[in-house]
C-alpha cells in the first residue's frame, strides 16, 4: 500500500499549490484547503508509519516461523534417526544371543571331542598331551583357536609366521606382514589362508583375530629394538569390526602396550570394507583412533574413493602385482601420494611383477621376495625385561 499512498499524496499538494493561488482573492477558502491538505499529508504519514511497523513485526514473525520450521525437521531427523537406532540394538542383541548359542554348543563339541579322544588313544606309548579343560565362557577369545585347533585334527599349535614387506627401492625389509597358521607334532602347517576360511566358515574369525593380535604385540616389541620405525601389518575381518566385543578386547590390547599402538597396522579386504554396516564403519574408526593404522588390501580401481579412504584414516593401500599394469592404477596411485597414502604390490610372485610395481608402489610382498617364517613361541619374551626397565 506504500506505493498507493504515495500517490494519494500528491492530491494534498495540489491542493496546497491551488490554495496558494487563491490566498490572494479568496483568503478564507485558501487557508481552509490548505489546511485541508496538511490533514491529509499527516494522515498518509502515520498510515505509512504504521505499515512500516508492520511490516518490520511480520519479517519477525517469519523468520521465528523459519527458525520453528527448522527445529521441527531436525527433531524429526533424530527421531527417526533414534527409532532406526532402536531397531539395529534389537537386531544385534538377536545375534548376540545366537552367537552365545552357537558359542555354548561350539564347547560342548568341544568337550566330547576331547573326551572321545582322550578313550580312543589309552595305549599310545607317546602320551598324548593333557586334555585342556573346556574355556570358561568369559573367554572366547581363547576358546576359538583351541575348537578350530581340535576340528582340525586335536594337536594342532596356532602358530605366528612373518611375512617380510620390502621396500621396493632398496630392496631392504621394511614391515612384516603376520599370518597364522596351524602347525601338527609332525611340523606340517595349514596355510594363512585355509586357517581363515576355515574361521570364516564356522564363526571363529573375530576370536581368532583377537588371538592373533595378542600374539603380534610382543613379536613386535622385540623387533622395534632393532628398528623403531618397523609395524607389522595383522589381517581383520568383517566379522571381527561386526563383534563390539572381539574390538573392546583387542582395544584392550593396544592399551596395555600403548607405545607400540602405531605399530600394528589393521589390514582390511576392500570386498570387506565394502560390506561393512554402520557398526563395523564405527568400530573401524575407534581401531583408527586408539592410534593403530588401518590398509585396504585386494583393491579394485573400480569405486575405490581415496579421499573418504583417508578420511576414514586409512594409511596403505595395496594390490595385486598383476594389477600394475592396468592404467587407472596411474591416477590412483598419484592422487594417493597427494592423499599421504602409501602403496603396496602384493602377491608378488616375478621380477617382471617386481619391475612393474616398483613404477607405481613403494612397498612389495610375496613369493619372489621371501616366504613367511614361522615366530618361535618364545620371540616376544625376551623384549618383557626391557619394557619394565624403560617403564622404571
Amino acid at each position: 500500500m506504500v506505493p498507493a499512498l504515495v500517490g494519494l499524496s500528491i492530491f494534498p499538494l495540489v491542493a496546497a499549490g491551488i490554495a496558494a493561488l487563491l490566498v490572494d482573492g479568496r483568503p478564507l477558502v485558501a487557508a481552509a484547503i490548505l489546511m485541508l491538505a496538511f490533514g491529509l499529508m499527516l494522515a498518509a504519514v502515520m498510515i505509512m508509519v504504521r505499515l512500516s511497523h508492520q511490516d518490520t513485526a511480520l519479517a519477525g514473525q517469519q523468520a521465528f516461523q523459519d527458525e520453528l520450521d527448522a527445529r521441527m525437521r531436525m527433531a524429526i531427523a533424530r527421531l527417526v534417526g533414534l527409532e532406526e537406532q532402536a531397531r539395529r540394538s534389537t537386531a544385534q542383541a538377536a545375534r548376540s544371543e545366537e552367537i552365545a548359542a552357537e558359542m555354548t554348543a561350539l564347547r560342548r563339541e568341544v568337550s566330547d571331542l576331547l573326551k572321545a579322544q582322550h578313550q580312543a588313544r589309552p595305549a599310545q606309548s607317546v602320551p598324548a598331551a593333557p586334555a585342556p579343560a573346556a574355556p570358561a565362557p568369559a573367554a572366547p577369545a581363547a576358546a576359538a583357536p583351541a575348537a578350530l585347533a581340535e576340528r582340525s585334527g586335536g594337536r594342532d599349535e596356532i602358530t605366528l609366521w612373518l611375512e617380510p614387506v620390502i621396500e621396493l627401492a632398496t630392496g631392504n625389509t621394511s614391515h612384516y606382514r603376520a599370518q597364522i597358521g596351524l602347525t601338527d607334532s609332525r611340523g606340517k602347517t595349514v596355510s594363512h589362508d585355509e586357517v581363515m576360511q576355515k574361521a570364516d566358515q564356522g564363526g571363529l574369525r573375530a576370536s581368532l583375530d583377537a588371538r592373533l593380535v595378542k600374539m603380534v604385540v610382543p613379536v613386535l616389541r622385540r623387533l622395534r629394538l632393532r628398528n623403531p620405525g618397523l609395524r607389522i601389518f595383522v589381517p581383520v575381518g568383517r566379522a571381527t569390526l561386526a563383534s563390539r566385543e572381539e574390538v573392546v578386547r583387542i582395544l584392550a590390547l593396544l592399551r596395555r602396550d600403548g607405545d607400540l599402538t602405531d605399530g600394528i597396522v589393521f589390514d582390511l579386504a576392500q570386498q570387506d570394507l565394502g560390506q561393512l554396516d554402520a557398526g563395523g564403519i564405527e568400530n573401524l574408526a575407534r581401531l583408527a583412533r586408539s592410534g593403530a593404522l588401518l590398509s585396504v588390501s585386494n583393491a579394485d580401481p573400480a569405486g575405490l574413493d581415496l579421499p573418504a579412504l583417508r578420511q576414514l584414516g586409512v594409511n596403505y593401500l595395496s594390490f595385486p602385482a598383476d594389477a600394475a599394469s592396468v592404467p587407472a592404477w596411474a591416477g590412483l596411485v598419484k592422487t594417493a601420494r597427494v592423499l599421504n597414502i602409501e602403496v603396496a604390490a602384493a602377491a608378488v610372485r616375478t621380477q617382471q611383477q617386481a619391475a612393474s610395481a616398483s613404477k607405481l608402489a613403494r612397498y612389495g610382498h610375496g613369493p619372489h621376495f621371501a616366504p613367511p617364517r614361522k615366530v618361535r613361541a618364545d620371540a616376544g619374551i625376551a623384549a618383557a625385561p626391557v619394557r619394565r626397565a624403560n617403564a622404571a
